[in-house]
């Protein structure tokens, strides 16, 4: 939970904001009567929710958010009142995992459900169940994309948009420079070791799946209305790490050790421990390579 609350500032810098314009763009006129049906997947702990409120995205709205983790869920509804009170909004819970919003002429509906993307997937076609929107953030480099995405996709009305954010596509870069032949090994065994994982679970198309969904939007015979650059990029400051980055950074660090956990060298061990000691510096300065994507399914 704390590496999610950490990275909320990241993202958030990361966003592509042409592509989010062009998303706001192509969203139905709405009333309190009719309001946008919103289903996101792999939703954490609220924070892409958070940010379309805070944004402006998102006016009259029913918003579901999917996640498989318990505990994810649970501190989603625990940060949500406090977090969209401070945006002016009144609070009414419904129940255990519901929420009514209201501000002005406003009302936004909030439902958190923990259940499996593919599970959820049947239980609404069974339903008959469909969105106006279909969000997923940092999301389709953990799952299989051929598999899942038609199916989320055939959850969506006739011209409904998607909004896929932060997707990875291949380039992890740490500075400064320790040595250039040594660095290179480790963020290809890294890249690697992510690549081994993703074929040996059957699932997605792990460092490269940025590029990869270009292909799979358009076999899903969608119309993509825009997509750009969505980069991770952490610097220090004369103050350090501005909120909870350091902490992100580390997460970033031991993310990679447990990667590489079967390669741990006296070599890469050293390495790993001098990139940690460069976060508590100062100095550590990382670039992840991310791309957006904003579009429409067929009619």
């Amino acid at each position: 939970m704390a590496y999610l609350n950490a990275k909320k500032t990241v993202d958030d810098r990361a966003l592509n904001r042409t592509v989010l314009q062009s998303l706001t763009n192509a969203l139905p006129v709405t009333t309190p009567e009719k309001p946008v049906r919103v289903l996101e997947v792999a939703a954490g702990i609220g924070t892409m929710l958070e940010r379309l409120l805070e944004w402006h995205v998102l006016n009259q709205v029913h918003y579901t958010a999917l996640d498989l983790s318990t505990d994810c869920i649970k501190t989603a509804i625990k940060r949500l009142p406090d977090w969209v009170s401070k945006l002016g909004f009144q609070v009414e819970q419904i129940g255990a995992t519901q929420f009514q919003l209201f501000r002005a002429q406003q009302i936004v509906t909030v439902q958190f459900e923990t259940i499996d993307a593919f599970q959820f997937v049947e239980q609404e076609r069974e339903a008959n169940q469909q969105w106006d929107v279909l969000i997923a953030h940092a999301f389709w480099d953990l799952v299989d994309v051929s598999a899942l995405l038609p199916k989320l996709l055939n959850l969506l009305t006739a011209q409904g948009l998607y909004y896929f954010s932060i997707n990875f596509d291949g380039e992890t870069i740490l500075l400064p420079t320790i040595d250039e032949t040594i660095d290179a090994q480790i963020i290809n065994l890294y890249h690697q070791a992510m690549n081994d994982q993703h074929v040996h679970n059957k699932v997605g198309a792990g460092t490269r799946t940025g590029r990869h969904l270009f292909r799979h939007l358009a076999s899903a015979n969608t119309k993509l209305l825009n997509a750009g650059s969505s980069d991770w990029v952490v610097f220090p400051t004369e103050g350090g790490y501005p909120d909870d980055e350091a902490y992100f950074l580390h997460c970033i660090i031991h993310s990679m050790r447990m990667m590489l956990q079967d390669q741990l060298t006296p070599q890469i061990r050293a390495w790993l421990d001098e990139r940690h000691a460069q976060i508590e510096v100062g100095k550590l300065i990382y670039i992840a390579h991310q791309l957006d994507f904003v579009g429409r399914v067929a009619s």
